[in-house]
């Protein structure tokens, strides 16, 4: 049996879809958005520089402003900004219950269990010692 030189760090991730409430995201209504197509700028040459694939959102009622330049792509670019622009929107109206915010308050939940797990643990095994005589 071959081992590998490199080692490798198993991260887990844990989805928090099903601990999250999704009714009180905002709908983004077309007629409420205003956009343009503007050029990029940065790295990417004469497909970035001269061509309008940079898009700019304007939510009418709210005033937010959303302008996505991630990649080349027009088409991606739209879809990009729709979506940060319902986050920011999402945070704006709802506040404290925004997805942003469950989602940081699950994780923080998380930190916190992990971190009495681990004193939990430490404390047994100083327990142990103590009891055995092995300090």
């Amino acid at each position: 049996m071959m081992l590998s030189r490199f080692l490798v760090i198993q991260v887990r991730f844990k989805s928090f879809k099903k601990f999250l409430d999704f009714s009180r995201v905002p709908k983004l209504d077309e007629n409420d958005l205003e956009e343009q197509y503007v050029r990029g700028s940065g790295p990417g040459g004469q497909a970035t520089n001269k061509t309008n694939n940079a898009v700019v959102l304007k939510h009418k009622p709210s005033g937010l402003v959303v302008k996505c330049h991630q990649t080349r792509s027009l088409w991606d670019n739209k879809k990009i900004a729709r979506e940060i622009l319902i986050t920011k929107l999402d945070d704006k109206i709802n506040g404290e219950y925004s997805l942003d915010n469950q989602k940081r308050k699950l994780l923080a939940k998380q930190a916190a269990d992990r971190t009495r797990k681990r004193n939990k643990l430490l404390e047994l095994k100083r327990e142990f010692k103590e009891r055995e005589g092995l300090e």
